[in-house]
């Protein structure tokens, strides 16, 4: 029993390389657990992305009640559970292989508007004090953040298509622009089309942050497209060997380390210091470093995978 237990755990995972220690202590095992409840309750992934969305706001509400006592544990106890219920419906998804592209997309919208709800909560004070000029401060520091989160998302979809070559639907493929606007006119009804369009503006960020060439990426999904069972698991592996120690880098942009700063500096009374330091500053740091390791890490890959690329090339004359 327990290990039928582990087992489904474990197949809900992404990739042991994509999760982060946090993740796996505590938003993973917790978010199983509710996956699984969800399941026997015959639940959808939307509903439990919904329950993230209204504990994202429920903690929101409670940062902003400041003379309440408790109100700072309360906030910060809700605003994690948001993060659980964000991993429970991927987690549901896979359990009961109910993914879909509208999912993924409900579930990206979901994050954004706990996010922006925090970041009012928390700015609420300097509005008091400094008007509605404040807006000005806060809306380059949130969507910062949103470019931050954009481009980790960026490259651990990278990591789960091409490294682990996850390839049988377009769960983890970046689509570039082009492609997305396409999606808005294939799409089959008016919601679907609103939330494809919503999406667009997210995929705007990653390319522009990232340093790898959309035509490069279409190029490795046309071979892994063709390529036999054996290219396949060697040009994963040289993917893998090539990014494996850039990702915890990367993760200092995603939203645990976000979470971890914003309650410590609300905590702190101090949450325009957390978006002046990280926010503005430091983060924004990380990602013109990251860049350019990435862009040397991406050019020895693509030196590495030449013979796999050519092999493919004289199959196909």
């Amino acid at each position: 029993m327990m290990a039928q237990f582990v087992q489904e755990f474990k197949a809900t995972i992404k990739s042991p390389d994509t999760e982060e220690k946090l993740d796996l202590i505590l938003y993973r095992p917790l978010g199983f657990v509710i996956a699984k409840l969800a399941n026997v309750l015959s639940m959808n992934p939307t509903q439990l992305s919904l329950l993230g969305l209204f504990s994202g706001w429920a903690g929101a509400y409670y940062f902003l009640q400041r003379e309440m006592a408790g109100a700072w544990l309360l906030g910060s106890m809700f605003y994690i559970l948001s993060g659980i219920f964000d991993s429970s419906d991927g987690q549901l998804a896979r359990l009961a292989n109910k993914s879909t592209k509208l999912g993924l997309v409900l579930d990206g919208i979901c994050d954004s508007f706990v996010t922006i709800a925090i970041y009012l909560a928390a700015s609420w004070p300097y509005f008091q004090e400094f008007g509605p000029w404040y807006f000005f401060v806060m809306f380059p520091a949130l969507f910062m953040h949103s470019s931050q989160c954009a481009i980790l998302d960026f490259y651990h979809r990278e990591y789960l298509y091409f490294g682990y070559v996850k390839i049988e639907s377009d769960t983890y493929w970046n689509p570039g622009v082009a492609e997305a606007i396409s999606h808005v006119s294939e799409a089959s009804d008016k919601k679907d089309r609103l939330l494809s369009k919503l999406r667009i503006s997210w995929i705007k960020q990653q390319q522009f942050l990232s340093t790898r060439s959309e035509s490069e990426r279409l190029k490795w999904k046309r071979f892994l497209s063709s390529a036999t069972p054996e290219q396949r698991q060697e040009f994963g592996a040289l993917y893998r060997k090539a990014n494996l120690k850039l990702l915890p880098f990367w993760r200092l942009l995603g939203p645990n380390f976000h979470t971890f700063l914003i309650i410590t500096f609300l905590y702190l009374g101090r949450f325009d210091l957390y978006m002046y330091l990280f926010d503005y500053l430091l983060l924004n740091l990380v990602i013109v470093v990251m860049g350019r390791v990435q862009k040397k890490s991406d050019a020895k890959f693509i030196q590495s995978i030449s013979h796999l690329l050519a092999t493919s090339r004289e199959q196909s004359v």
